[in-house]
């Protein structure tokens, strides 16, 4: 599964912005979807506003992310933390995180939203314009093994560096850094060989069709926000 191929570093984008061509795709459940995806909604038994027990994706992705999971060794299946996720739920994570700051020391001001910008999107009810999750594009995940979820070496968001996808890739090499490293790297081929693009900072994070996609893949992004869910088949 490519773990001998190391996670490329970033690569340097110049601020633009993409080209959004809505394609119209409705959301997928993604319970319903594999029996080598399971829905584990992080948000939802934490308590946060908006939640709801089960996770969506746009069909598209949805059937990238079935394709991802059909490639995993047997004993193996992804686990989706979160999917589409509401403009009430991306306001009420963005919420609680600044608080969590805030507890931690930092000052609310310009430093503190950018600290904060780096694992939140803003919350956005412009369509054309939308956070990545409330596009329907965005997927948060892990991998699950006959012994429970793959060590990938911080918690679902993590704040610290050690979230970065390649921080493992520079690590003091022993065995522990060397399995997460592996762990990680399973994750991220899988998923950007089914078309996902890794947002950097977090390991969990992948996007396809979003305007974050487009500008890492210099294409034109198919999907804008999405404010409720109309329909689960198109």
């Amino acid at each position: 599964m490519k773990l001998n191929i190391p996670i490329p570093p970033e690569q340097p984008h110049l601020f633009s912005q993409p080209l959004l061509a809505e394609c119209g795709e409705a959301m997928l459940p993604l319970s319903t979807l594999s029996e080598r995806i399971a829905v584990w909604p992080m948000y939802y038994k934490q308590g946060y506003d908006g939640t709801t027990p089960e996770a969506y994706l746009r069909k598209s992705a949805a059937l990238r992310l079935m394709q991802a999971a059909e490639r995993l060794p047997d004993g193996y299946r992804l686990v989706v933390f979160d999917g589409w996720r509401s403009y009430q739920v991306q306001s009420s994570l963005y919420e609680r995180f600044k608080q969590t700051l805030l507890e931690q020391g930092w000052e609310d001001g310009e430093a503190l939203r950018a600290e904060l910008s780096k694992f939140v999107a803003v919350p956005s009810t412009d369509v054309q314009r939308p956070s990545p999750h409330l596009s329907g594009g965005a997927v948060d995940l892990t991998i699950e093994g006959p012994d429970g979820w793959l060590d990938m070496g911080t918690d679902f968001d993590d704040f610290s560096e050690r979230a970065a996808t390649r921080f493992y890739e520079n690590a003091a090499p022993n065995e522990k850094a060397q399995t997460i490293r592996d762990n990680r790297r399973l994750l991220y081929h899988l998923m950007t060989e089914a078309g996902f693009v890794n947002y950097p900072k977090e390991w969990w994070h992948y996007e396809y069709g979003t305007i974050s996609w487009a500008r890492q893949t210099n294409g034109q992004a198919i999907y804008g926000g999405i404010l409720e869910i109309v329909g689960e088949n198109s």
